[in-house]
């Protein structure tokens, strides 16, 4: 099996010289501050909090969560003594603390300098409860100090899962009975075919990706998508891009069919194909809305690809990258590009070659160099598509003039340079609405996107009408609304329906 990407990493180097300021700097301040340390604990003195509870959003059963503090101050200008900081449910409880630097579920005579505070870190792991809902687990962390008993509550709601970790599987179906959890990646064998039934929920951990090197057959259905997405559920990881890999269909994969999917917070949507393999993946992308992530939406080399009913939005790079040739069919599909919360972007919305330069060991040499792996784009087409974002000119092209580049856009709403699409190139590019704004419901709040069109877009009305003839999937949109209602069908992947 060929990686489908490494991620890179960041190793920070200790500078001596300035730890050793810090120390200095740190036993000044002590020094300064010990007649106060040496005063008499106040016997009058009680803690206060940063929080009286502390709530943890859904967990997964066995696996943990991310973890919590709050602070304990002093307020007093003597010290205070806690004469015991602890767990309601001692060891049994499903909580851990970490006091102060010290992992316990008690800890004893712990005392606060004046007018200081210390830190209380809080995780929790739930046991498997074999339910299909979330349940509440609730402990308290207790404060004695003096007999005087006070207590910050703790509350996390737990979710069963069924946990996939690195394993190798072969032909199954997963159903809605409950979540399915990735852990350390997993894969599809050859020659297996992995069906995902509507409304199956799949969260992936940090950099775990799905491999097909069998088939995967997605079946959801507007009402009950099939959802691929993070395991960080609190709502500010709702908008953060990068937090899973990817799902990566192998160059051996055929007859791959992904129907309304919800694909986020990923790498790469949907990595299929790979640079030095010259093998072509197939895939049917439908009704699916790929949205928020860290590089590439779809990112293929020489495959085979049937996309329709589609979104593809806000990516770190390009919404679409087709490289090194193939063949491809996109219809009615939605694309528009924002970049991600927290980086700029890198890349045009859509970038089309027959060359890719891909970086492979020489042997001879021990090093990486760049190779050229070139492949015949037999047909790249948009039709009755939306292609729109933050940059002046969304497309890219890079040609080596020795391969095929087929490629055509026809009624599309293009944000483009007006010479690079006229003139010259009336072969590439025929009917369009060029540069201007397809007017989304919503396409600023990161909560709350909506793509479909408002009253005043200029994607209305003027979609090739005879898409939905020649071929009838197309018919209905992606939210199974008939696009041939008012006989004149919109451009993208959602068809306005007027009030």
């Amino acid at each position: 099996m060929s990686r489908p990407f490494e991620l890179p990493f960041n190793v920070s180097v200790l500078n001596c010289a300035a730890l050793c300021r810090v120390t200095s700097l740190v036993f000044l301040v002590v020094a300064m501050s010990c007649n106060r340390d040496f005063l008499d604990p106040d016997p009058d003195a009680r803690p206060s909090f940063s929080s009286d509870t502390i709530t943890f959003d859904t967990v997964f059963t066995t696996i943990g969560s991310a973890t919590l503090s709050f602070k304990v101050y002093n307020r007093s200008n003597r010290p205070l003594l806690i004469q015991s900081i602890s767990l309601a449910g001692g060891e049994s409880s499903f909580f851990r603390l970490n006091i102060d630097g010290v992992s316990a579920s008690r800890q004893n005579d712990v005392e606060i300098p004046p007018d200081d505070s210390l830190f209380i870190f809080v995780a929790v792991t739930v046991d498997p409860t074999n339910v299909n809902n979330p349940v509440v687990i609730s402990d308290s962390v207790i404060f004695n100090t003096s007999g005087d008993l006070q207590n910050v509550t703790l509350i996390a709601y737990g979710q069963d899962v069924h946990l996939i970790n690195g394993d190798i599987i072969g032909t199954q179906t997963w159903i809605d009975d409950k979540p399915y959890l990735i852990y350390n990646s997993m894969a599809v064998d050859t020659g297996q075919t992995l069906t995902i039934q509507e409304g199956t929920q799949i969260f992936l951990h940090r950099n775990s990706s799905m491999i097909i090197w069998g088939k995967l057959l997605v079946n959801g259905s507007f009402e009950k998508p099939v959802i691929f997405q993070n395991d960080r559920l609190e709502e500010f990881y709702d908008i953060i891009a990068g937090q899973w890999g990817t799902i990566y269909i192998d160059p051996i994969s055929s007859g791959n069919r992904i129907n309304h999917a919800i694909i986020k917070n990923a790498i790469a949507g949907i990595q299929i194909g790979y640079p030095s393999d010259y093998r072509v993946p197939q895939m049917e992308l439908t009704n699916t809305l790929i949205q928020n992530v860290s590089y590439a939406g779809v990112y293929a080399f020489g495959a085979e690809i049937l996309c329709y009913n589609s979104i593809i939005a806000n990516c770190g790079g390009p919404a679409l990258a087709l490289l090194r040739g193939g063949s491809y069919r996109f219809m009615h599909i939605t694309i528009s590009n924002n970049g991600v919360l927290g980086a700029a972007r890198s890349n045009p919305s859509v970038i089309i070659t027959n060359i890719f330069y891909n970086p492979e060991y020489d042997e001879a040499t021990g090093e990486y160099v760049y190779v050229a792996r070139s492949g015949d784009l037999e047909d790249a087409e948009f039709l009755s598509s939306i292609i729109y974002g933050s940059f002046n000119h969304e497309l890219q092209f890079v040609d080596n003039q020795s391969e095929l580049f087929n490629y055509r856009f026809d009624y599309c709403l293009l944000k483009a340079a007006t010479d690079s699409v006229s003139g010259s190139n009336q072969d590439h590019f025929t009917n369009l609405v060029l540069n201007k704004d397809p007017h989304f419901v919503n396409d600023s709040d990161r909560y709350y996107l909506d793509y479909r069109l408002d009253t005043l877009s200029p994607a209305k009305d003027v979609a090739d009408p005879s898409l939905p003839v020649t071929y009838p999937y197309l018919e209905s949109d992606m939210e199974g609304k008939l696009r041939t209602a008012d006989s004149k069908p919109d451009i993208g992947a959602i068809e306005r329906k007027e009030d």
